[in-house]
Formats: structure tokens, sequence, C-alpha cells
């Protein structure tokens, strides 16, 4: 990510965390999967109507519908608190190589102005 489109995702959080309703998430984890890591978290949206972005230090992740099959799609629609996981209809999945026990600091923007950050630890892979 450039230093300037961080530091408007930044100033960004700054001004939206001030919101009467911020969002939030909860117990995120990074499950190994096909060429990355899928996050697994409980999101609390607050007044925000839709997860728009996630990123990482990999970059930017696809957000995803998977009903029936996955497709990349623009937002995940929130209208209440949503677990996304390997079993949920939307799923968040950030390319690249993670070592397992690897912490990775992951944001999450919710609508057009609020982001959170979130320490996520990649766990081991399941099989």
């Amino acid at each position: 990510m450039k230093p300037p489109l961080l530091r408007a995702l930044l100033l960004g959080g700054v001004l939206g965390s001030w919101s009467v309703a911020a969002p939030s998430a909860d117990s995120a984890t990074l499950r190994p999967t096909f060429g990355g890591v899928l996050l697994e978290a409980h999101l609390l949206p607050g007044n925000a109507p839709s997860l728009t972005g996630v990123w990482a230090d990999a970059g930017h992740a696809k957000l995803l519908r998977c009903a029936p099959r996955c497709q990349v799609v623009k937002e995940i629609p929130l209208s209440g608190p949503m677990t996304i996981s390997q079993s949920s209809a939307y799923r968040v999945v950030l390319g690249g190589t993670f070592k397992p026990g690897k912490r990775v600091k992951v944001l999450l923007r919710f609508g057009q102005t609020d982001l959170i950050a979130v320490d996520a630890m990649v766990t081991a892979a399941t099989r």
C-alpha cells in the first residue's frame, strides 16, 4: 500500500471512529487456505451497512460471496452481527504466504469511512 493511501485510510479511521455506533470485530484468526489465508471473525457493524474493504501487509483481500460458488464482490452487506468463516456465505481471503503462529494486522473498512485494525493470528493448517 502506498504511504498517501495508508495515511488517508488511517485518517478516515480516526474521523470515522467518532460515529455513535462504531463497528468492531473480535476473535479474528487467519486460517490457511489454497493460495493464502481465510479471515475468520465476528463482525459487529455498528451503523455501517457493509464491509467494503480489508487490507494487510500482503495487500488487499478479496471479498467473496460463496453461495453456491465463490464470486468476488465489492462489499459484504451487514444487517447486524455477522460471523465470517469457511462455512459462511460471505468470506474474506488474503493471498500470499503466511506462517502458522504469525500475528498479522488486518485493517477492515466498514461503509466509506469507518476503519478498524484487528490483530489476527495465523492458525496451523488442519486437514
